[in-house]
């Protein structure tokens, strides 16, 4: 009987050191700063480094990160970060209404065929979710919007990799990864 109660309080134990360790938040290991006014935060996923950022005077900002095997067959994920001039006044795609989001959308179905859902990150930023509806996706679009600034990152494979399906686990790396990213506002 004592070997079943010491056995059952371990399990409890082992349970509660494994819920703590999946709560326990990310240590963030990237930063940047956009044009004074906001800073993004976050964890580069396993295997994937930050290329270096280019910008304009315009505020426009892209970057990449890339797999750090180039023969891993993971895709390449692209951000980009630019103010609009329609948006000045929107600090969050989550402050849209339902017309608003829909004229967004609209931009995105002009290019190609595409579905369309939300997501929202652990800090309360509202994604939107952009991915052709043809077989074999190969670019799967994620798109938000802070302080006046459209922020988009594509997932999508390199030139070498073209035609690959995006699969499921590679998009919820992307997922995790943006769950991770946090935005804050520059204090003036």
């Amino acid at each position: 009987m004592k070997k079943i109660i010491a056995l059952l309080l371990c399990l409890a134990m082992m349970l509660g050191c494994a819920a703590m360790a999946e709560t326990a938040e990310k240590e963030l290991n990237g930063e940047l700063t956009v044009n004074g006014k906001f800073t993004a935060k976050w964890a580069a996923p396993e295997g994937y480094h930050l290329t270096e950022m280019q910008s304009d005077d315009d505020g426009y900002m892209i970057a990449a990160f890339l797999p750090e095997n180039e023969t891993a067959g993971k895709p390449v994920m692209v951000v980009s970060i630019a103010p609009d001039e329609l948006l000045t006044d929107v600090a969050r795609l989550n402050d849209l209404d339902d017309e608003a989001l829909s004229k967004i959308e609209a931009t995105f179905r002009e290019e190609d065929e595409v579905d369309i859902s939300y997501m929202e990150t652990s800090h309360g930023t509202k994604l939107m979710v952009i991915k052709e509806t043809k077989e074999n996706v190969d670019y799967v679009d994620f798109y938000t919007i802070y302080l006046g600034y459209e922020i988009e990152l594509v997932l999508t494979h390199t030139e070498e990799m073209a035609g690959t399906p995006i699969t499921d686990e590679q998009i919820a790396t992307v997922v995790q990864f943006l769950s991770d990213l946090d935005l804050i506002p520059v204090k003036e």
